[in-house]
């Protein structure tokens, strides 16, 4: 509350930060132009039957552990033997009616109570409220980042709608969800994983308190207001953070992967760069990153800390926010190899030689794709194109790896399925057309896989269909 009341103070004294809902640029050396709405990247329209999934099925279509149950369309309730705990025994019953089991309430049982009041007097949501409920699971896991007041002030304010945009989705920082028009009455299997991503928008900038620019002096992280007042010479050492656009889309896509869908479907190579992030820093870390409300300064000081200089990391920010939203930023003449930036970041975290981790060569393999060439301005280039897709054998080898002997047939979206992690393990994913192996009938769907890197074979693989989602919240 201290920052929101130091914001607000700023507000009142320099008039409103956002004008039309788009930040203004920030003036001083180091400069960022961004707007403030943010986007889902649109999907190829595709129209398509899909085949009944039971409930049952849908649970088993994939594989969950503790950090990051993925959810069901008709979870049933697993009620505990909460008898000495009436507020328990409440909200494993309430959360049993919205979808949810009692494992992903995490124990956060008084939370669910106070989110679910704050939803349910949210008149603003209008038909996808009830959607709105899959997301705790996201937000019990991460409690520890709440800002209690701020948070559930926008959360009861959320405004969720349809519109004509130019893409699947957008949040706005004015609190507002709008999805796409056309992708209602075009694509509706991408529906979910759309409302899904941008609600992960909204967690961003609202869970951990008021999103702001981010400025650091020393070891402190500051908001605007807070150096309003400063003097020259206070002044003198504050460095204004570049922003992160590449932890901003990537993440809230690969936190969609994580707790949702199993498979990225949009800002692939960000959530690919993002993987490589976590396999070297941890969840842990991950998790503070894209939830706190000072990401750009931890996202700075990851950098700075591995030994590269500000204008280094300027640089490098330039490139990955790029990659990220290249509407935003342009290309830069001199762009810095993403390849170097994962590399450099496990020399100095993890030590070792990085070229023996099967892991990790399995995530610089992903993020250069299938015949891309970002890796040749690599400093390691000589190595990684020994390792990396780029001969129409290697394609065939590798298509047929990701789908034969599954009787589903899936033709994948991703020819290479998107790597990503959950619970410490690397997963591979996609949305793909299946077929019913019983009807012949063609469904919309996620296909996510488990894969040995040490003998480059696929261990298993889950299948879910989309259209319980479709159907029942939208």
């Amino acid at each position: 509350m201290k920052r929101l009341t130091a914001w607000l103070l700023l507000l009142c004294i320099s008039g409103s930060m956002f004008s039309g809902c788009e930040a203004k640029r920030k003036d001083g050396s180091f400069t960022k132009e961004e707007t403030t709405t943010i986007t889902s990247v649109a999907s190829e329209s595709e129209s398509t039957s899909e085949v009944p999934t039971s409930s049952e099925q849908i649970e088993s279509d994939i594989k969950t552990t503790e950090k990051s149950e993925v959810l069901s369309s008709e979870t049933t309730s697993q009620v505990s033997d909460a008898s000495s705990d009436p507020d328990q025994a409440i909200a494993v019953e309430l959360a049993g009616k919205h979808g949810l089991s009692e494992a992903v309430l995490k124990g956060q049982y008084d939370l669910f109570l106070k989110y679910s009041e704050t939803v349910e007097g949210n008149s603003s949501m209008g038909d996808y409220k009830e959607f709105v409920y899959l997301i705790f699971p996201v937000v019990a896991s991460n409690a520890e980042y709440i800002d209690d007041d701020y948070f559930f002030q926008m959360l009861g304010s959320l405004e969720i709608t349809s519109g004509e945009i130019p893409h699947d989705g957008t949040y706005d920082v004015c609190n507002l969800v709008t999805i796409s028009e056309k992708t209602i009455n075009e694509n509706r299997e991408v529906l979910p994983r759309v409302l899904f991503h941008e609600l992960m928008h909204f967690l961003d900038w609202t869970m951990n308190g008021m999103k702001t620019d981010v400025y650091t002096k020393g070891d402190q992280h500051l908001t605007p207001a807070d150096i309003v007042f400063f003097t020259a010479e206070e002044s003198a050492d504050l460095i204004a953070c570049e922003g992160s656009w590449i932890v901003t889309e990537g993440g809230a896509e690969y936190m969609t992967a994580k707790y949702f869908t199993g498979a990225p479907c949009a800002y692939m190579d960000c959530v690919a760069f993002l993987t490589g992030i976590e396999y070297i820093m941890g969840e842990e870390y991950m998790d503070r990153l894209f939830f706190s409300w000072d990401t750009d300064a931890l996202f700075q000081e990851l950098f700075l800390e591995a030994g590269y200089t500000l204008e280094q990391y300027i640089a490098a920010s330039r490139t990955m926010n790029s990659t990220a939203r290249p509407d935003l930023e342009d290309y830069p003449d001199d762009p810095v190899s993403l390849d170097d930036l994962l590399i450099d970041l496990y020399t100095h975290y993890k030590g070792g030689n990085w070229k023996e981790d099967k892991g990790f060569l399995a995530i610089i393999k992903n993020f250069n794709g299938i015949g891309l060439q970002g890796w040749r301005r690599s400093k390691n280039a000589d190595f990684i194109g020994t390792i990396v897709f780029q001969s129409f054998d290697q394609f065939e080898t590798l298509e047929k790896a990701f789908i034969e002997d599954i009787p589903e047939n899936p033709v994948l979206d991703q020819m290479y399925p998107t790597i990503f992690m959950r619970d410490g393990k690397l997963y591979h994913g996609s949305m793909a057309e299946l077929t019913n192996p019983r009807t012949g009938e063609k469904y919309r769907g996620y296909v996510i896989y488990e894969w040995d890197y040490e003998t480059d074979r696929r261990i298993d693989y889950q299948i879910r269909s989309v259209k319980p989602f479709v159907e029942k919240y939208f």
